[in-house]
């Protein structure tokens, strides 16, 4: 199947990348993609009179595999590369939920027709109910995370700013919390605010010390600090952060920026 294909390339491209580990912004779009599979199944079992709109859903799930090759074929250790394979699965990620959505809508117009045969109508036991509202619990948050790096993808910073400040809020807890802090200092750092995106990405390092976001959170700190003029500051945390994660990507692009500087 076509949405089998697109996991096994997505698992390949992950494979691709040695010693590094995946990433929660990474991970979620593999764990979207089973979703969606696991979706697309139930249809398959369900959906006999709908053939148009599973045409049309199958020629944007093509597409998605389209670009999910072209990722995996374009792989570099170039920095500005790594940066296009980034935007490009961010990208993806937008598609994806989009057609999850779509697919969730047809789901649910399959529900409410009527049974043949309905059984007895019983009272749903407590804990189910729990179960539920966790899943809507975790999907609400998923949703508010993914406006926001919407947004921040388009480029509609103040917006993306606001929209994880409130993600925070409402979602201290929550495991993105750290990748939304994360996402806020990238913001400050494509509006030049330089000691606000100091700020936040000190923040994060010392609130998720041992969060995935951590390594880019030391980079764009030492980045920023260099953007500020204080350049010893800035390279000393850079070079703290080749001691601390000296086999990462991030501890390359920081030699790369310590070399840049010294010539």
């Amino acid at each position: 199947m076509k949405q089998s294909i697109i996991l096994f390339l997505l698992l390949i491209w992950v494979a691709s990348v040695p010693a590094y580990p995946v990433k929660k912004d990474t991970k979620l779009i593999l764990d979207q993609l089973l979703k969606l599979e696991e979706l697309l199944t139930t249809l398959n079992e369900k959906v006999s009179t709908i053939t148009d709109e599973t045409a049309a859903m199958s020629k944007r799930v093509q597409v998605i595999e389209d670009k999910v090759t072209a990722i995996t074929k374009n792989q570099a250790d170039t920095r500005e590369n790594k940066e296009n394979v980034l935007l490009s699965l961010q990208f993806l990620k937008e598609e994806i939920n989009e057609l999850k959505n779509s697919i969730n809508k047809i789901n649910d117009r399959l529900m409410s027709m009527p049974t043949v045969n309905p059984g007895p109508t019983s009272e749903v036991p407590p804990s189910g109910d729990a179960s539920e509202n966790q899943d809507t619990s975790i999907q609400a948050a998923e949703n508010m995370y993914y406006t926001a790096y919407s947004d921040y993808i388009k480029k509609n910073y103040q917006l993306a700013v606001e929209g994880f400040k409130q993600f925070l809020k409402k979602y201290p807890q929550n495991g993105l919390a750290d990748n939304a802090l994360y996402w806020i200092g990238e913001c400050y750092y494509a509006q030049k605010m330089f000691q606000e995106a100091v700020s936040t990405f000190s923040e994060l390092i010392d609130k998720y010390g041992d969060g995935d976001k951590i390594p880019d959170a030391i980079l764009k700190k030492g980045y920023s600090l260099i953007e500020m003029g204080k350049q010893s500051e800035g390279i000393a945390v850079l070079k703290e952060l080749i001691s601390r994660y000296p086999l990462s990507e991030e501890a390359s692009l920081a030699q790369q920026r310590i070399k840049e500087i010294s010539e």
